[in-house]
Protein backbone atom coordinates (compact mmCIF):
# COMPACT_ATOMS: atom_id res chain seq x y z
CA UNK A 1 0.00 0.00 0.00
CA UNK A 2 0.91 3.70 -1.01
CA UNK A 3 0.96 6.19 1.37
CA UNK A 4 0.68 9.71 -0.28
CA UNK A 5 3.21 12.72 0.17
CA UNK A 6 2.40 15.20 2.61
CA UNK A 7 3.72 17.84 0.75
CA UNK A 8 1.03 17.02 -2.01
CA UNK A 9 -1.74 18.55 0.82
CA UNK A 10 0.06 21.06 2.31
CA UNK A 11 -1.45 24.03 0.54
CA UNK A 12 -5.02 22.31 1.28
CA UNK A 13 -3.88 22.77 5.34
CA UNK A 14 -3.15 26.15 4.78
CA UNK A 15 -6.34 27.12 3.49
CA UNK A 16 -8.23 24.91 6.22
CA UNK A 17 -5.55 26.60 8.65
CA UNK A 18 -6.59 29.98 7.36
CA UNK A 19 -10.59 29.49 7.21
CA UNK A 20 -10.37 28.62 10.65
CA UNK A 21 -8.38 31.37 12.31
CA UNK A 22 -10.80 33.78 10.44
CA UNK A 23 -13.39 32.18 11.99
CA UNK A 24 -11.96 32.17 15.59
CA UNK A 25 -11.13 35.85 14.84
CA UNK A 26 -14.41 36.90 13.61
CA UNK A 27 -16.02 35.15 16.12
CA UNK A 28 -14.18 36.79 18.88
CA UNK A 29 -14.61 40.53 17.39
CA UNK A 30 -18.58 39.34 17.33
CA UNK A 31 -18.66 38.50 21.02
CA UNK A 32 -17.08 41.64 22.17
CA UNK A 33 -19.30 43.99 20.08
CA UNK A 34 -22.30 41.54 21.96
CA UNK A 35 -21.28 41.49 25.41
CA UNK A 36 -20.60 45.71 24.82
CA UNK A 37 -24.18 46.11 23.12
CA UNK A 38 -25.59 43.76 26.40
CA UNK A 39 -23.22 45.76 28.71
CA UNK A 40 -24.49 48.89 27.52
CA UNK A 41 -28.94 47.71 27.86
CA UNK A 42 -28.02 46.18 31.27
CA UNK A 43 -26.93 49.51 32.49
CA UNK A 44 -29.90 51.33 30.96
CA UNK A 45 -32.00 48.75 32.26
CA UNK A 46 -31.21 48.94 35.51
CA UNK A 47 -31.05 52.87 35.63
CA UNK A 48 -34.74 52.82 34.36
CA UNK A 49 -35.33 50.29 36.73
CA UNK A 50 -34.22 52.36 39.59
CA UNK A 51 -36.42 55.12 38.02
CA UNK A 52 -39.48 53.70 38.15
CA UNK A 53 -38.88 52.22 41.37
CA UNK A 54 -38.12 56.24 42.44
CA UNK A 55 -40.97 57.43 40.72
CA UNK A 56 -43.34 54.67 42.19
CA UNK A 57 -41.70 55.71 46.23
CA UNK A 58 -42.13 59.42 45.27
CA UNK A 59 -45.87 58.65 44.63
CA UNK A 60 -46.42 56.62 47.30
CA UNK A 61 -45.35 59.38 49.44
CA UNK A 62 -47.08 61.93 47.81
CA UNK A 63 -50.59 60.49 48.00
CA UNK A 64 -49.75 59.73 52.25
CA UNK A 65 -49.23 63.48 52.33
CA UNK A 66 -50.96 64.90 49.88
CA UNK A 67 -53.11 66.92 52.14
CA UNK A 68 -50.74 67.89 55.16
CA UNK A 69 -48.48 70.39 54.50
CA UNK A 70 -46.24 70.35 57.36
CA UNK A 71 -45.20 66.77 56.50
CA UNK A 72 -42.14 65.56 54.63
CA UNK A 73 -42.96 63.77 51.89
CA UNK A 74 -39.98 63.89 48.90
CA UNK A 75 -36.54 62.82 50.61
CA UNK A 76 -33.66 63.76 47.72
CA UNK A 77 -30.29 62.59 48.23
CA UNK A 78 -27.36 63.31 45.41
CA UNK A 79 -23.93 62.05 45.44
CA UNK A 80 -20.84 64.68 44.97
CA UNK A 81 -17.63 63.39 43.98
CA UNK A 82 -15.30 63.40 47.26
CA UNK A 83 -12.28 64.22 44.86
CA UNK A 84 -11.75 64.63 41.17
CA UNK A 85 -9.11 61.65 41.11
CA UNK A 86 -11.60 59.00 41.84
CA UNK A 87 -14.52 59.03 39.61
CA UNK A 88 -17.30 56.11 40.51
CA UNK A 89 -19.69 54.97 38.15
CA UNK A 90 -23.31 56.41 37.20
CA UNK A 91 -24.92 52.69 38.13
CA UNK A 92 -22.91 52.45 41.14
CA UNK A 93 -23.80 56.21 42.39
CA UNK A 94 -27.52 55.31 41.70
CA UNK A 95 -27.28 52.47 43.99
CA UNK A 96 -25.40 54.29 46.40
CA UNK A 97 -28.23 57.19 46.53
CA UNK A 98 -31.32 55.09 46.52
CA UNK A 99 -29.46 52.71 49.37
CA UNK A 100 -29.44 56.14 51.25
CA UNK A 101 -32.85 57.09 49.81
CA UNK A 102 -33.83 54.01 51.67
CA UNK A 103 -31.58 54.45 55.29
CA UNK A 104 -34.29 57.61 55.27
CA UNK A 105 -37.39 56.22 54.17
CA UNK A 106 -38.29 56.64 57.48
CA UNK A 107 -38.65 60.56 57.32
CA UNK A 108 -41.41 60.57 55.42
CA UNK A 109 -44.64 61.72 56.62
CA UNK A 110 -42.75 63.39 59.80
CA UNK A 111 -43.42 66.72 60.95
CA UNK A 112 -40.89 69.35 59.20
CA UNK A 113 -40.15 70.54 62.59
CA UNK A 114 -39.20 67.50 63.95
CA UNK A 115 -37.03 66.49 61.23
CA UNK A 116 -35.84 69.73 61.17
CA UNK A 117 -34.74 69.76 65.09
CA UNK A 118 -33.04 66.03 64.59
CA UNK A 119 -31.24 66.60 61.51
CA UNK A 120 -27.89 65.81 63.67
CA UNK A 121 -29.10 62.44 64.24
CA UNK A 122 -30.09 61.49 60.26
CA UNK A 123 -26.68 62.94 59.92
CA UNK A 124 -25.06 60.43 62.02
CA UNK A 125 -27.29 57.40 60.47
CA UNK A 126 -25.76 58.29 57.58
CA UNK A 127 -22.13 59.09 57.84
CA UNK A 128 -19.42 56.98 58.09
CA UNK A 129 -22.04 53.67 57.16
CA UNK A 130 -20.62 51.37 54.59
CA UNK A 131 -22.25 50.14 51.57
CA UNK A 132 -20.73 47.05 49.88
CA UNK A 133 -21.61 47.31 45.98
CA UNK A 134 -20.58 45.03 43.26
CA UNK A 135 -17.66 43.23 46.03
CA UNK A 136 -16.23 47.20 46.63
CA UNK A 137 -16.84 48.73 50.25
CA UNK A 138 -18.07 52.36 50.14
CA UNK A 139 -17.78 54.77 53.05
CA UNK A 140 -20.38 57.80 52.74
CA UNK A 141 -20.02 60.77 54.36
CA UNK A 142 -22.90 63.63 54.36
CA UNK A 143 -21.82 67.12 52.81
CA UNK A 144 -25.52 68.86 54.16
CA UNK A 145 -28.74 68.62 54.82
CA UNK A 146 -31.29 70.86 53.75
CA UNK A 147 -34.75 70.84 54.69
CA UNK A 148 -37.32 73.36 52.33
CA UNK A 149 -41.31 73.22 52.97
CA UNK A 150 -41.83 69.34 52.97
CA UNK A 151 -38.95 68.16 50.80
CA UNK A 152 -35.68 66.57 52.62
CA UNK A 153 -32.48 67.41 50.17
CA UNK A 154 -29.30 65.64 51.44
CA UNK A 155 -26.20 66.18 49.70
CA UNK A 156 -23.32 63.14 50.25
CA UNK A 157 -20.15 62.08 49.35
CA UNK A 158 -18.81 58.47 48.53
CA UNK A 159 -15.15 56.58 48.75
CA UNK A 160 -14.17 53.48 47.81
CA UNK A 161 -12.61 51.94 51.39
CA UNK A 162 -9.15 50.46 51.01
CA UNK A 163 -8.07 47.63 53.02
Amino acid sequence: MRIPHFAMYAHLFKGFALVLSGAIIGSAVYMSIHQHAYNELYIQMHKYLEENAELKDDLDSLTKTKNKQSLVSVVNVHLLPKNQDELISEDIQKEIEGDVKGELKLVIGQKAAYVRDSQPLYERLITQRTYVLHEKKYVVEVKSIVLIQNELTVWITAEEKRT
